[in-house]
């Protein structure tokens, strides 16, 4: 008796597991970044985004990020060629450039089962914005802190060239400019004060034009 008990017990176990229902997973929403639309042209225009680009990949580099901004995404070759580089290698040293900041990006395809791979480029004119924007905050927070500094510090200028000298290398200098040997003019701070409040309210200027461009 002891065993049928046994085997009963197990046939109910097993009918437990069977009618049991898997337990329902939770789907996860996944948010959909949301694509910033910049105003390109007006980017272009900025001279701090052309010097920036320039920079970092030349007039060649301006020209490629350019024309990715305009004609969108291309395959290698043809960008090579329609931008009358000779070969695709040419072109991807800048490319590589502008990849390294993510002013561009790239999707690769692999056609008809070959071994090598086509590469699209695309370019990011949304980075820039944002690289552009960290550099006036950087020197908005930079001159705060010098602000901070001019407030305990004379300062003095040369008459020639204003190059400006604290008080321990005018000293050292007798009061004398170590480029051109022009006179030392005691400056007051609040000149100086003046000068990087007036800095700050032009970079605030720029801030407000950059958040402009996004749409």
């Amino acid at each position: 008796m002891a065993m049928k008990k046994g085997k009963n017990s197990v046939k109910n176990i097993k009918k437990k597991v069977s009618k049991s229902k898997p337990k329902k997973t939770k789907k996860i929403a996944v948010k959909k970044e949301k694509k910033i639309v910049i105003d390109t042209k007006k980017l272009l225009r900025l001279e701090e985004a052309r010097k920036y680009v320039i920079d970092l990949a030349g007039e060649k580099g301006l020209e490629v990020f350019e024309f990715l901004i305009a004609k969108g995404e291309m395959e290698e070759n043809l960008l090579a060629k329609k931008l009358k580089f000779e070969k695709a290698n040419a072109i991807r040293k800048f490319l590589y450039k502008l990849y390294n900041k993510n002013l561009v990006s790239y999707r690769k395809v692999r056609k008809n089962n070959k071994a090598w791979y086509t590469y699209f480029w695309s370019a990011n004119p949304s980075k820039l914005v944002f690289i552009i924007q960290g550099m006036y905050e950087d020197e908005i927070k930079q001159t705060k802190k010098a602000m901070e500094l001019n407030k305990a510090e004379d300062f003095y200028v040369c008459d020639i060239c204003n190059r400006r000298y604290d008080v321990n290398e005018a000293l050292q200098n007798d009061f004398r400019c170590k480029n051109d040997g022009g006179v030392l003019t005691h400056m007051e701070p609040g000149k100086i004060l003046e000068d990087k409040q007036s800095r700050i309210d032009f970079l605030n200027k720029k801030l407000n034009e950059l958040k402009q461009l996004v749409k």
